[in-house]
């Protein structure tokens, strides 16, 4: 395997707690879709990658999440009594790295994400093995700090029946990341399409396809070409299209949702080649955030903490 020549420019793509959770959990709550927005685990530098690498590398990443849904909006944006239910949500997601001689400021990556849920309610509890997410990425480094990229992923409802789609979705997006002194700025914009939802002795389902926009604006404490500590702001907002009743041939009410949150949280990184790391042959983050909605339309409100940590090599 290749040895990294600059680690402290590479990043890898991140999955997040909340996207698996909305798209399993809206069958957990009967008028408001339960709180979740794509990609909401996102940090500073997520979509930041590097070119300069040879040969191949891989990273693992473990995201953990709690959100409590103890208040919702209804359908004219008023805040309401909630399902009251506590989700937690893991991704474990293994990523190989590469490029191509002929592309020289290009890479591309490949992933695997597998969810595990438990959702618990006073009348409600669900967990198992959700619907793993398979797809990747490319990457364009114009400047040495700056990237452009697109990624496609494809959600495969094959995981336990508590806690699966029972749709097949297509997860497509745009990136884009960059360093402005001691500032980095860290941008998603993309969607989810979905198919029918074909659940056995249940209405035949088509259910509206999502938008989401997530920005990540973080600050380093040190320079940013060693950075260790990033506090950063959240701010991410989705809006998914009404359900249609196929077996009833009618729209189901109330069933467009959107949602906008804000947060915060800090970056941390450990580096090879600084101390107090300075014999240590790998590269890690982790990161903590704190969300909450601001304002939102049939859903649970965001209420939750979200962690992560990566380590590749």
């Amino acid at each position: 395997m290749g040895r990294i020549k600059r680690p402290l420019r590479l990043r890898r793509e991140t999955l997040t707690l909340a996207m698996i959770s909305a798209t399993c959990a809206m069958q957990l709550a009967s008028t408001a879709h339960a709180a979740g927005i794509p990609f909401a685990t996102d940090r500073p530098q997520t979509w930041q990658f590097s070119s300069d690498f040879e040969g191949s590398y891989d990273s693992f990443g473990q995201n953990l999440g709690w959100n409590h849904e103890g208040r919702a909006f209804d359908s004219h944006g008023n805040q309401i009594d909630g399902p009251g239910t506590n989700t937690f949500v893991g991704l474990s997601t293994f990523i190989h790295y590469w490029k191509l001689p002929s592309l020289p400021h290009v890479g591309f990556n490949a992933s695997i994400t597998v969810p595990e849920i438990r959702s618990q309610g006073s009348q409600f509890s669900a967990s198992g093995i959700g619907d793993p997410l398979l797809g990747g990425l490319v990457w364009y480094n114009p400047a040495p700090a700056t990237t452009l990229g697109f990624q496609a992923y494809v959600q495969v409802p094959i995981g336990q029946n508590s806690v699966s789609t029972n749709t097949w979705s297509f997860w497509p997006s745009v990136f884009y990341d960059d360093w402005y002194g001691h500032v980095n700025v860290d941008l998603l914009v993309g969607g989810i399409l979905r198919g029918r939802t074909l659940r056995s002795g249940q209405d035949d389902l088509s259910p509206g396809n999502t938008f989401h926009l997530n920005l990540r604006v973080g600050y380093s404490i040190s320079a940013p070409d060693n950075p260790f500590a990033i506090p950063f702001f959240a701010f991410d907002h989705q809006t998914s299209g009404g359900t249609f009743n196929q077996t009833a041939l009618t729209a189901v009410p109330n069933s467009a949702s959107r949602e906008t949150t804000v947060g915060a949280g800090v970056l941390f990184q450990f580096k090879p080649n600084s101390l107090p790391f300075l014999h240590q042959k790998m590269y890690d983050q982790l990161s903590i955030q704190y969300q909450h909605s601001v304002s939102g339309r049939n859903t649970a409100l965001t209420n939750g903490i979200l962690v992560q940590a990566w380590h590749y090599w």
